[in-house]
């Protein structure tokens, strides 16, 4: 389930992407890093899912994504699609933080909303392909200090962001343009994630077929309803842990009515049992959104 769950081992990574891929409905299936995500859209025709909505691009667009969030992108045709993307922790910016250099304010969510987006004009955007150039160049270089001069473009990345998003956030309902349904049934899901969920249920709860929530779900998603419901399920059981709670706890508050059933899908979709992942991440404390 590498898919679903990709987790960012180093405090950042910076990276420019250009593929000429086929139209595919989804490109990429939903899945979720650990870390922020800063995603410059540059070229092609795409659309960026987050969670219950999906948001049409345009050349210029500039998203953060909340760690642990699901998100996704849709081709719509062939042609290039061109980004550049930095994965960050959070830990890194809370010791950029103490260091004096307060970059954190446009990782700053209000509410529950999971992305933001501001847009950038031709001059930025040319900024940042510069700023990711010289970065690169000094990704490959042996030269004395290369990776401190890494650290040094990737600060001044952050600082461009945060002037650029205390402009403005332009995210609004009217952008979204995920198919209704499929943000219902996600919302359904959320809202009864403890609770046994079944596709006869979800039928009888929509008055749609089966087999075409189904189908529509897996075409905008790339999951099956049964792989989100899981996914879901770990995801609540590991804030569980995180706040102290014991696996047996966790399981059955989760939504899990086997005990069995749980520890295994949990060390398939987590990668490491739920005992362990409590001695590893008990009691921890993120920062704050």
């Amino acid at each position: 389930m590498k898919n679903l769950y990709d987790p960012i081992s180093q405090p950042y990574i910076f990276f420019r992407n250009i593929t000429n891929t086929a139209k595919s409905l989804p490109h990429t299936c939903y899945h979720r890093h650990n870390a922020f995500e800063i995603y410059l859209f540059l070229s092609g025709s795409r659309k960026v899912c987050v969670e219950n909505a999906a948001y049409l691009c345009q050349p210029g667009d500039l998203f953060i994504i909340r760690p642990e969030t699901f998100h996704a992108g849709l081709c719509d045709e062939d042609c290039e699609y061109d980004r550049i993307i930095m994965n960050i922790q959070p830990a890194l910016i809370d010791e950029i933080c103490n260091k004096g250099a307060q970059i954190n304010a446009c990782f700053a969510f209000d509410g529950t909303a999971p992305i933001k987006r501001t847009h950038l004009g031709y001059h930025e955007r040319k900024t940042v392909i510069e700023l990711f150039e010289r970065f690169a160049a000094a990704q490959q270089s042996n030269d004395y200090a290369s990776t401190l001069l890494c650290d040094t473009y990737m600060l001044q990345y952050l600082i461009f962001v945060n002037r650029w998003f205390e402009r403005d956030d332009d995210i609004s309902k009217e952008d979204n343009v995920m198919p209704q349904l499929v943000s219902d049934i996600m919302d359904h899901i959320n809202r009864n994630i403890t609770e046994t969920i079944t596709m006869e249920k979800l039928a009888d709860n929509f008055h749609f077929h089966g087999r075409y929530i189904s189908k529509l779900f897996k075409e905008y998603t790339g999951l099956t309803i049964r792989t989100y419901i899981l996914d879901k399920r770990i995801g609540l059981a590991k804030k569980l842990l995180d706040e102290g709670c014991n696996v047996s706890e966790a399981c059955y508050r989760s939504g899990f009515n086997d005990y069995a059933n749980f520890l295994r899908s949990f060390k398939k979709y987590a990668g490491i049992s739920p005992g362990r992942y409590k001695r590893e991440h008990g009691n921890r404390i993120d920062m704050p959104t």
